[in-house]
């Protein structure tokens, strides 16, 4: 259940935060064939206290360490692979670590950097359980003696035209590896790598709007959305809100059903949207509204709809942790940042069709003022650009436990509903 108050992960981080701080953290879904989530790759940066200095394989092991222990890769990736870069100096230790070999896939650079001490350790990691992934392979790799240890090959699409991919997916194929393509950034992109015999999926073209349309939504969409809009603002009354609800039966439906799962735990059934506004507040039932609203708009991959949920929390906790009040504002500015994906229309158009507050448009079209500031960080964090992921009054090691709050409650949130 969603709370106003500081979560564990948070008052854990703020007590840390001066020294041996947490390695900032990201996840990119790596797609299959059918756009559902098969696994995750670990994005991460160092970030040093006040009296260090850290290197790649520091970072890697605090990442390691973190997700493994004070995270949990549940928490990370549900019960998902993840896909972590181990440096060469990390894999030329004479035990290099190892993290639940079933899950973690070792991912090397095809980039020459991989010497004899860091194939030992490869072999090691691979005799442990561990997948190994080769990433940034081209034609030009030569070094069969790598590639013999490997078990998935990662391909940029950006960098080799379409000729050079139709032959290359298949040759790997055949020697048995899984073949993945990177940095895919369209749908075109997409059924292309998958009509020529890719596996795996990895790049932000589920996040990106396709194929803008200039016309309107349909109109059930645009109710729906309406209504959600409505529901945010700081105004409304109990009694507006079931009013609200009641001119969408799904919906009702939708919220009541979540509400009864085991992800809220109540000690009794809640049989109606006055009685869920007493036991779980305005702020609850608004976001779980906003939820089954989401779900009802498109029917495009569930992570899209993850991708938006944590947005939405994600700017709600950083306006949280820098000492906003009123911070619904900042949630349907996350949830709605997602709206030109969903209804794949251009976001200046849409804002015009939904009762939005003047600043909640204002970030949604440019990025404006304290709701653009949030919404900025959060693309920025969940894109692993974290140099630009900052937030006024708010510390890196916060901004990371704001995102991995939004990215656990988010997948939680969206199991209930």
């Amino acid at each position: 259940m969603q709370s106003n108050h500081i979560t564990p992960l948070m008052a854990a981080t703020r007590t840390t935060d001066t020294g041996n701080s947490p390695a900032l953290v990201a996840r990119q879904p790596i797609y299959s064939a059918g756009m559902t989530v098969a696994a995750y790759e670990l994005m991460y940066a160092p970030v040093a206290g006040r009296n260090e200095s850290i290197n790649a394989s520091e970072a890697a092991l605090r990442m390691l360490t973190d997700a493994a222990l004070e995270i949990g890769l549940d928490r990370l990736a549900g019960g998902l692979p993840v896909h972590v870069h181990y440096p060469a100096a990390l894999l030329s230790v004479e035990n290099p670590l190892s993290v639940q070999p079933q899950r973690v896939v070792i991912q090397v650079m095809a980039d020459g950097s991989i010497d004899a001490a860091a194939r030992e350790g490869l072999r090691k990691l691979k005799t442990r359980g561990h997948p190994i992934a080769l990433d940034h392979y081209s034609p030009q790799f030569r070094d069969a003696e790598l590639l013999g240890l490997v078990d998935l090959v990662k391909v940029p699409l950006g960098s080799l035209p379409a000729p050079t991919l139709e032959k290359l997916a298949p040759l790997l194929s055949k020697r048995g590896l899984g073949v993945i393509a990177r940095d895919v950034q369209t749908i075109e992109q997409f059924d292309l790598a998958s009509r020529i015999g890719f596996d795996g999926f990895q790049g932000e073209f589920l996040s990106k709007p396709q194929q803008l349309s200039a016309g309107r939504p349909p109109r059930n969409s645009l109710a729906t959305l309406r209504l959600v809009a409505s529901l945010q603002n700081p105004g409304c009354t109990f009694e507006e809100v079931e009013q609200l609800m009641r001119q969408d039966l799904s919906m009702s439906y939708r919220a009541l059903r979540c509400i009864n799962s085991s992800y809220y735990n109540l000690p009794q059934k809640v049989d109606s949207i006055r009685q869920a506004l007493v036991l779980l507040g305005m702020d609850n039932l608004r976001q779980l509204c906003s939820l089954a609203a989401l779900q009802q708009v498109d029917d495009r991959p569930k992570s899209v709809l993850v991708m938006a949920m944590t947005r939405a929390r994600m700017c709600e906790q950083l306006a949280r942790l820098g000492g906003e009040t009123q911070t619904a504002p900042y949630f349907i500015t996350g949830l709605f940042s997602m709206l030109d994906v969903l209804m794949s229309m251009p976001m200046s158009k849409l804002v015009e069709l939904l009762p939005l507050a003047p600043n909640v448009q204002a970030a949604l079209v440019s990025g404006a003022g304290s709701l653009g500031k949030a919404l900025a960080c959060a693309r920025a964090y969940e894109s692993a650009i974290f140099h630009e992921a900052h937030y006024p009054g708010v510390s890196p090691q916060l901004i990371r436990a704001a995102y991995l709050d939004a990215v656990y409650g988010s997948e939680q949130a969206l199991m209930a509903a």
